[in-house]
């Protein structure tokens, strides 16, 4: 349904509380993430929940496509490791050659029903927030070399977990709205 100007203005004012609660709730999500604040993660999460089709199954596959697009980034990491390519004019040969490897069959997923879109997604989420995983790892004083990969995870899904809540209650008080002007 088309809004008027008048009829999204308070679709508009809505979704700004919204912004404005998750804001304020960040006070409390780092102390589930290891001390990491990924506030951006949601609002992209929230995003993605659109682009999923608006329904909680298709927040469950968003969220599902940022978990295989970190162990997708996991992988990456790990098969450059033992490559010890050095880069040539730049460009980080070892990097291309991980990537090449796992981005086949991460796109295979779609064939198991994956959103790749949010395996993407996720991934740049994931290495975006590797630096704050070391971080966290370091505050945590964990020795496992694995322990980054887990604060960054954790921190990355706990986010996109918000922001999956957030585009549920946007698409249930939107319809629930509409539902009223129709009346």
């Amino acid at each position: 349904m088309a809004l008027s100007n008048k009829q999204l203005l308070p679709v508009s004012i809505g979704i700004a509380v919204q912004a404005a609660v998750l804001v304020l709730l960040n006070a409390f999500i780092p102390k589930l993430t290891g001390g990491m604040d990924l506030m951006w993660v949601s609002f992209q999460a929230w995003a993605v929940y659109f682009l999923a089709g608006c329904t909680p199954m298709g927040g469950v596959k968003a969220w599902i496509g940022y978990l295989t697009g970190i162990i997708a980034s996991v992988a990456i990491i790990e098969i450059m490791k033992p490559l010890g390519i050095q880069p040539v004019f730049g460009m980080n040969i070892a990097m291309a050659l991980a990537v090449f490897i796992v981005v086949i069959p991460a796109i295979m997923t779609e064939n198991l029903k994956n959103f790749v879109p949010a395996l993407f997604i996720g991934s740049g989420a994931f290495f975006a927030s590797m630096g704050a995983g070391v971080e966290a790892a370091k505050t945590a004083e964990c020795a496992c070399s694995c322990a980054p990969y887990f604060y960054a995870a954790r921190a990355v899904l706990v986010y996109c977990l918000v922001g999956q809540i957030f585009g549920w209650v946007t698409v249930v008080c939107r319809v629930r709205y509409e539902g009223s002007l129709a009346k």
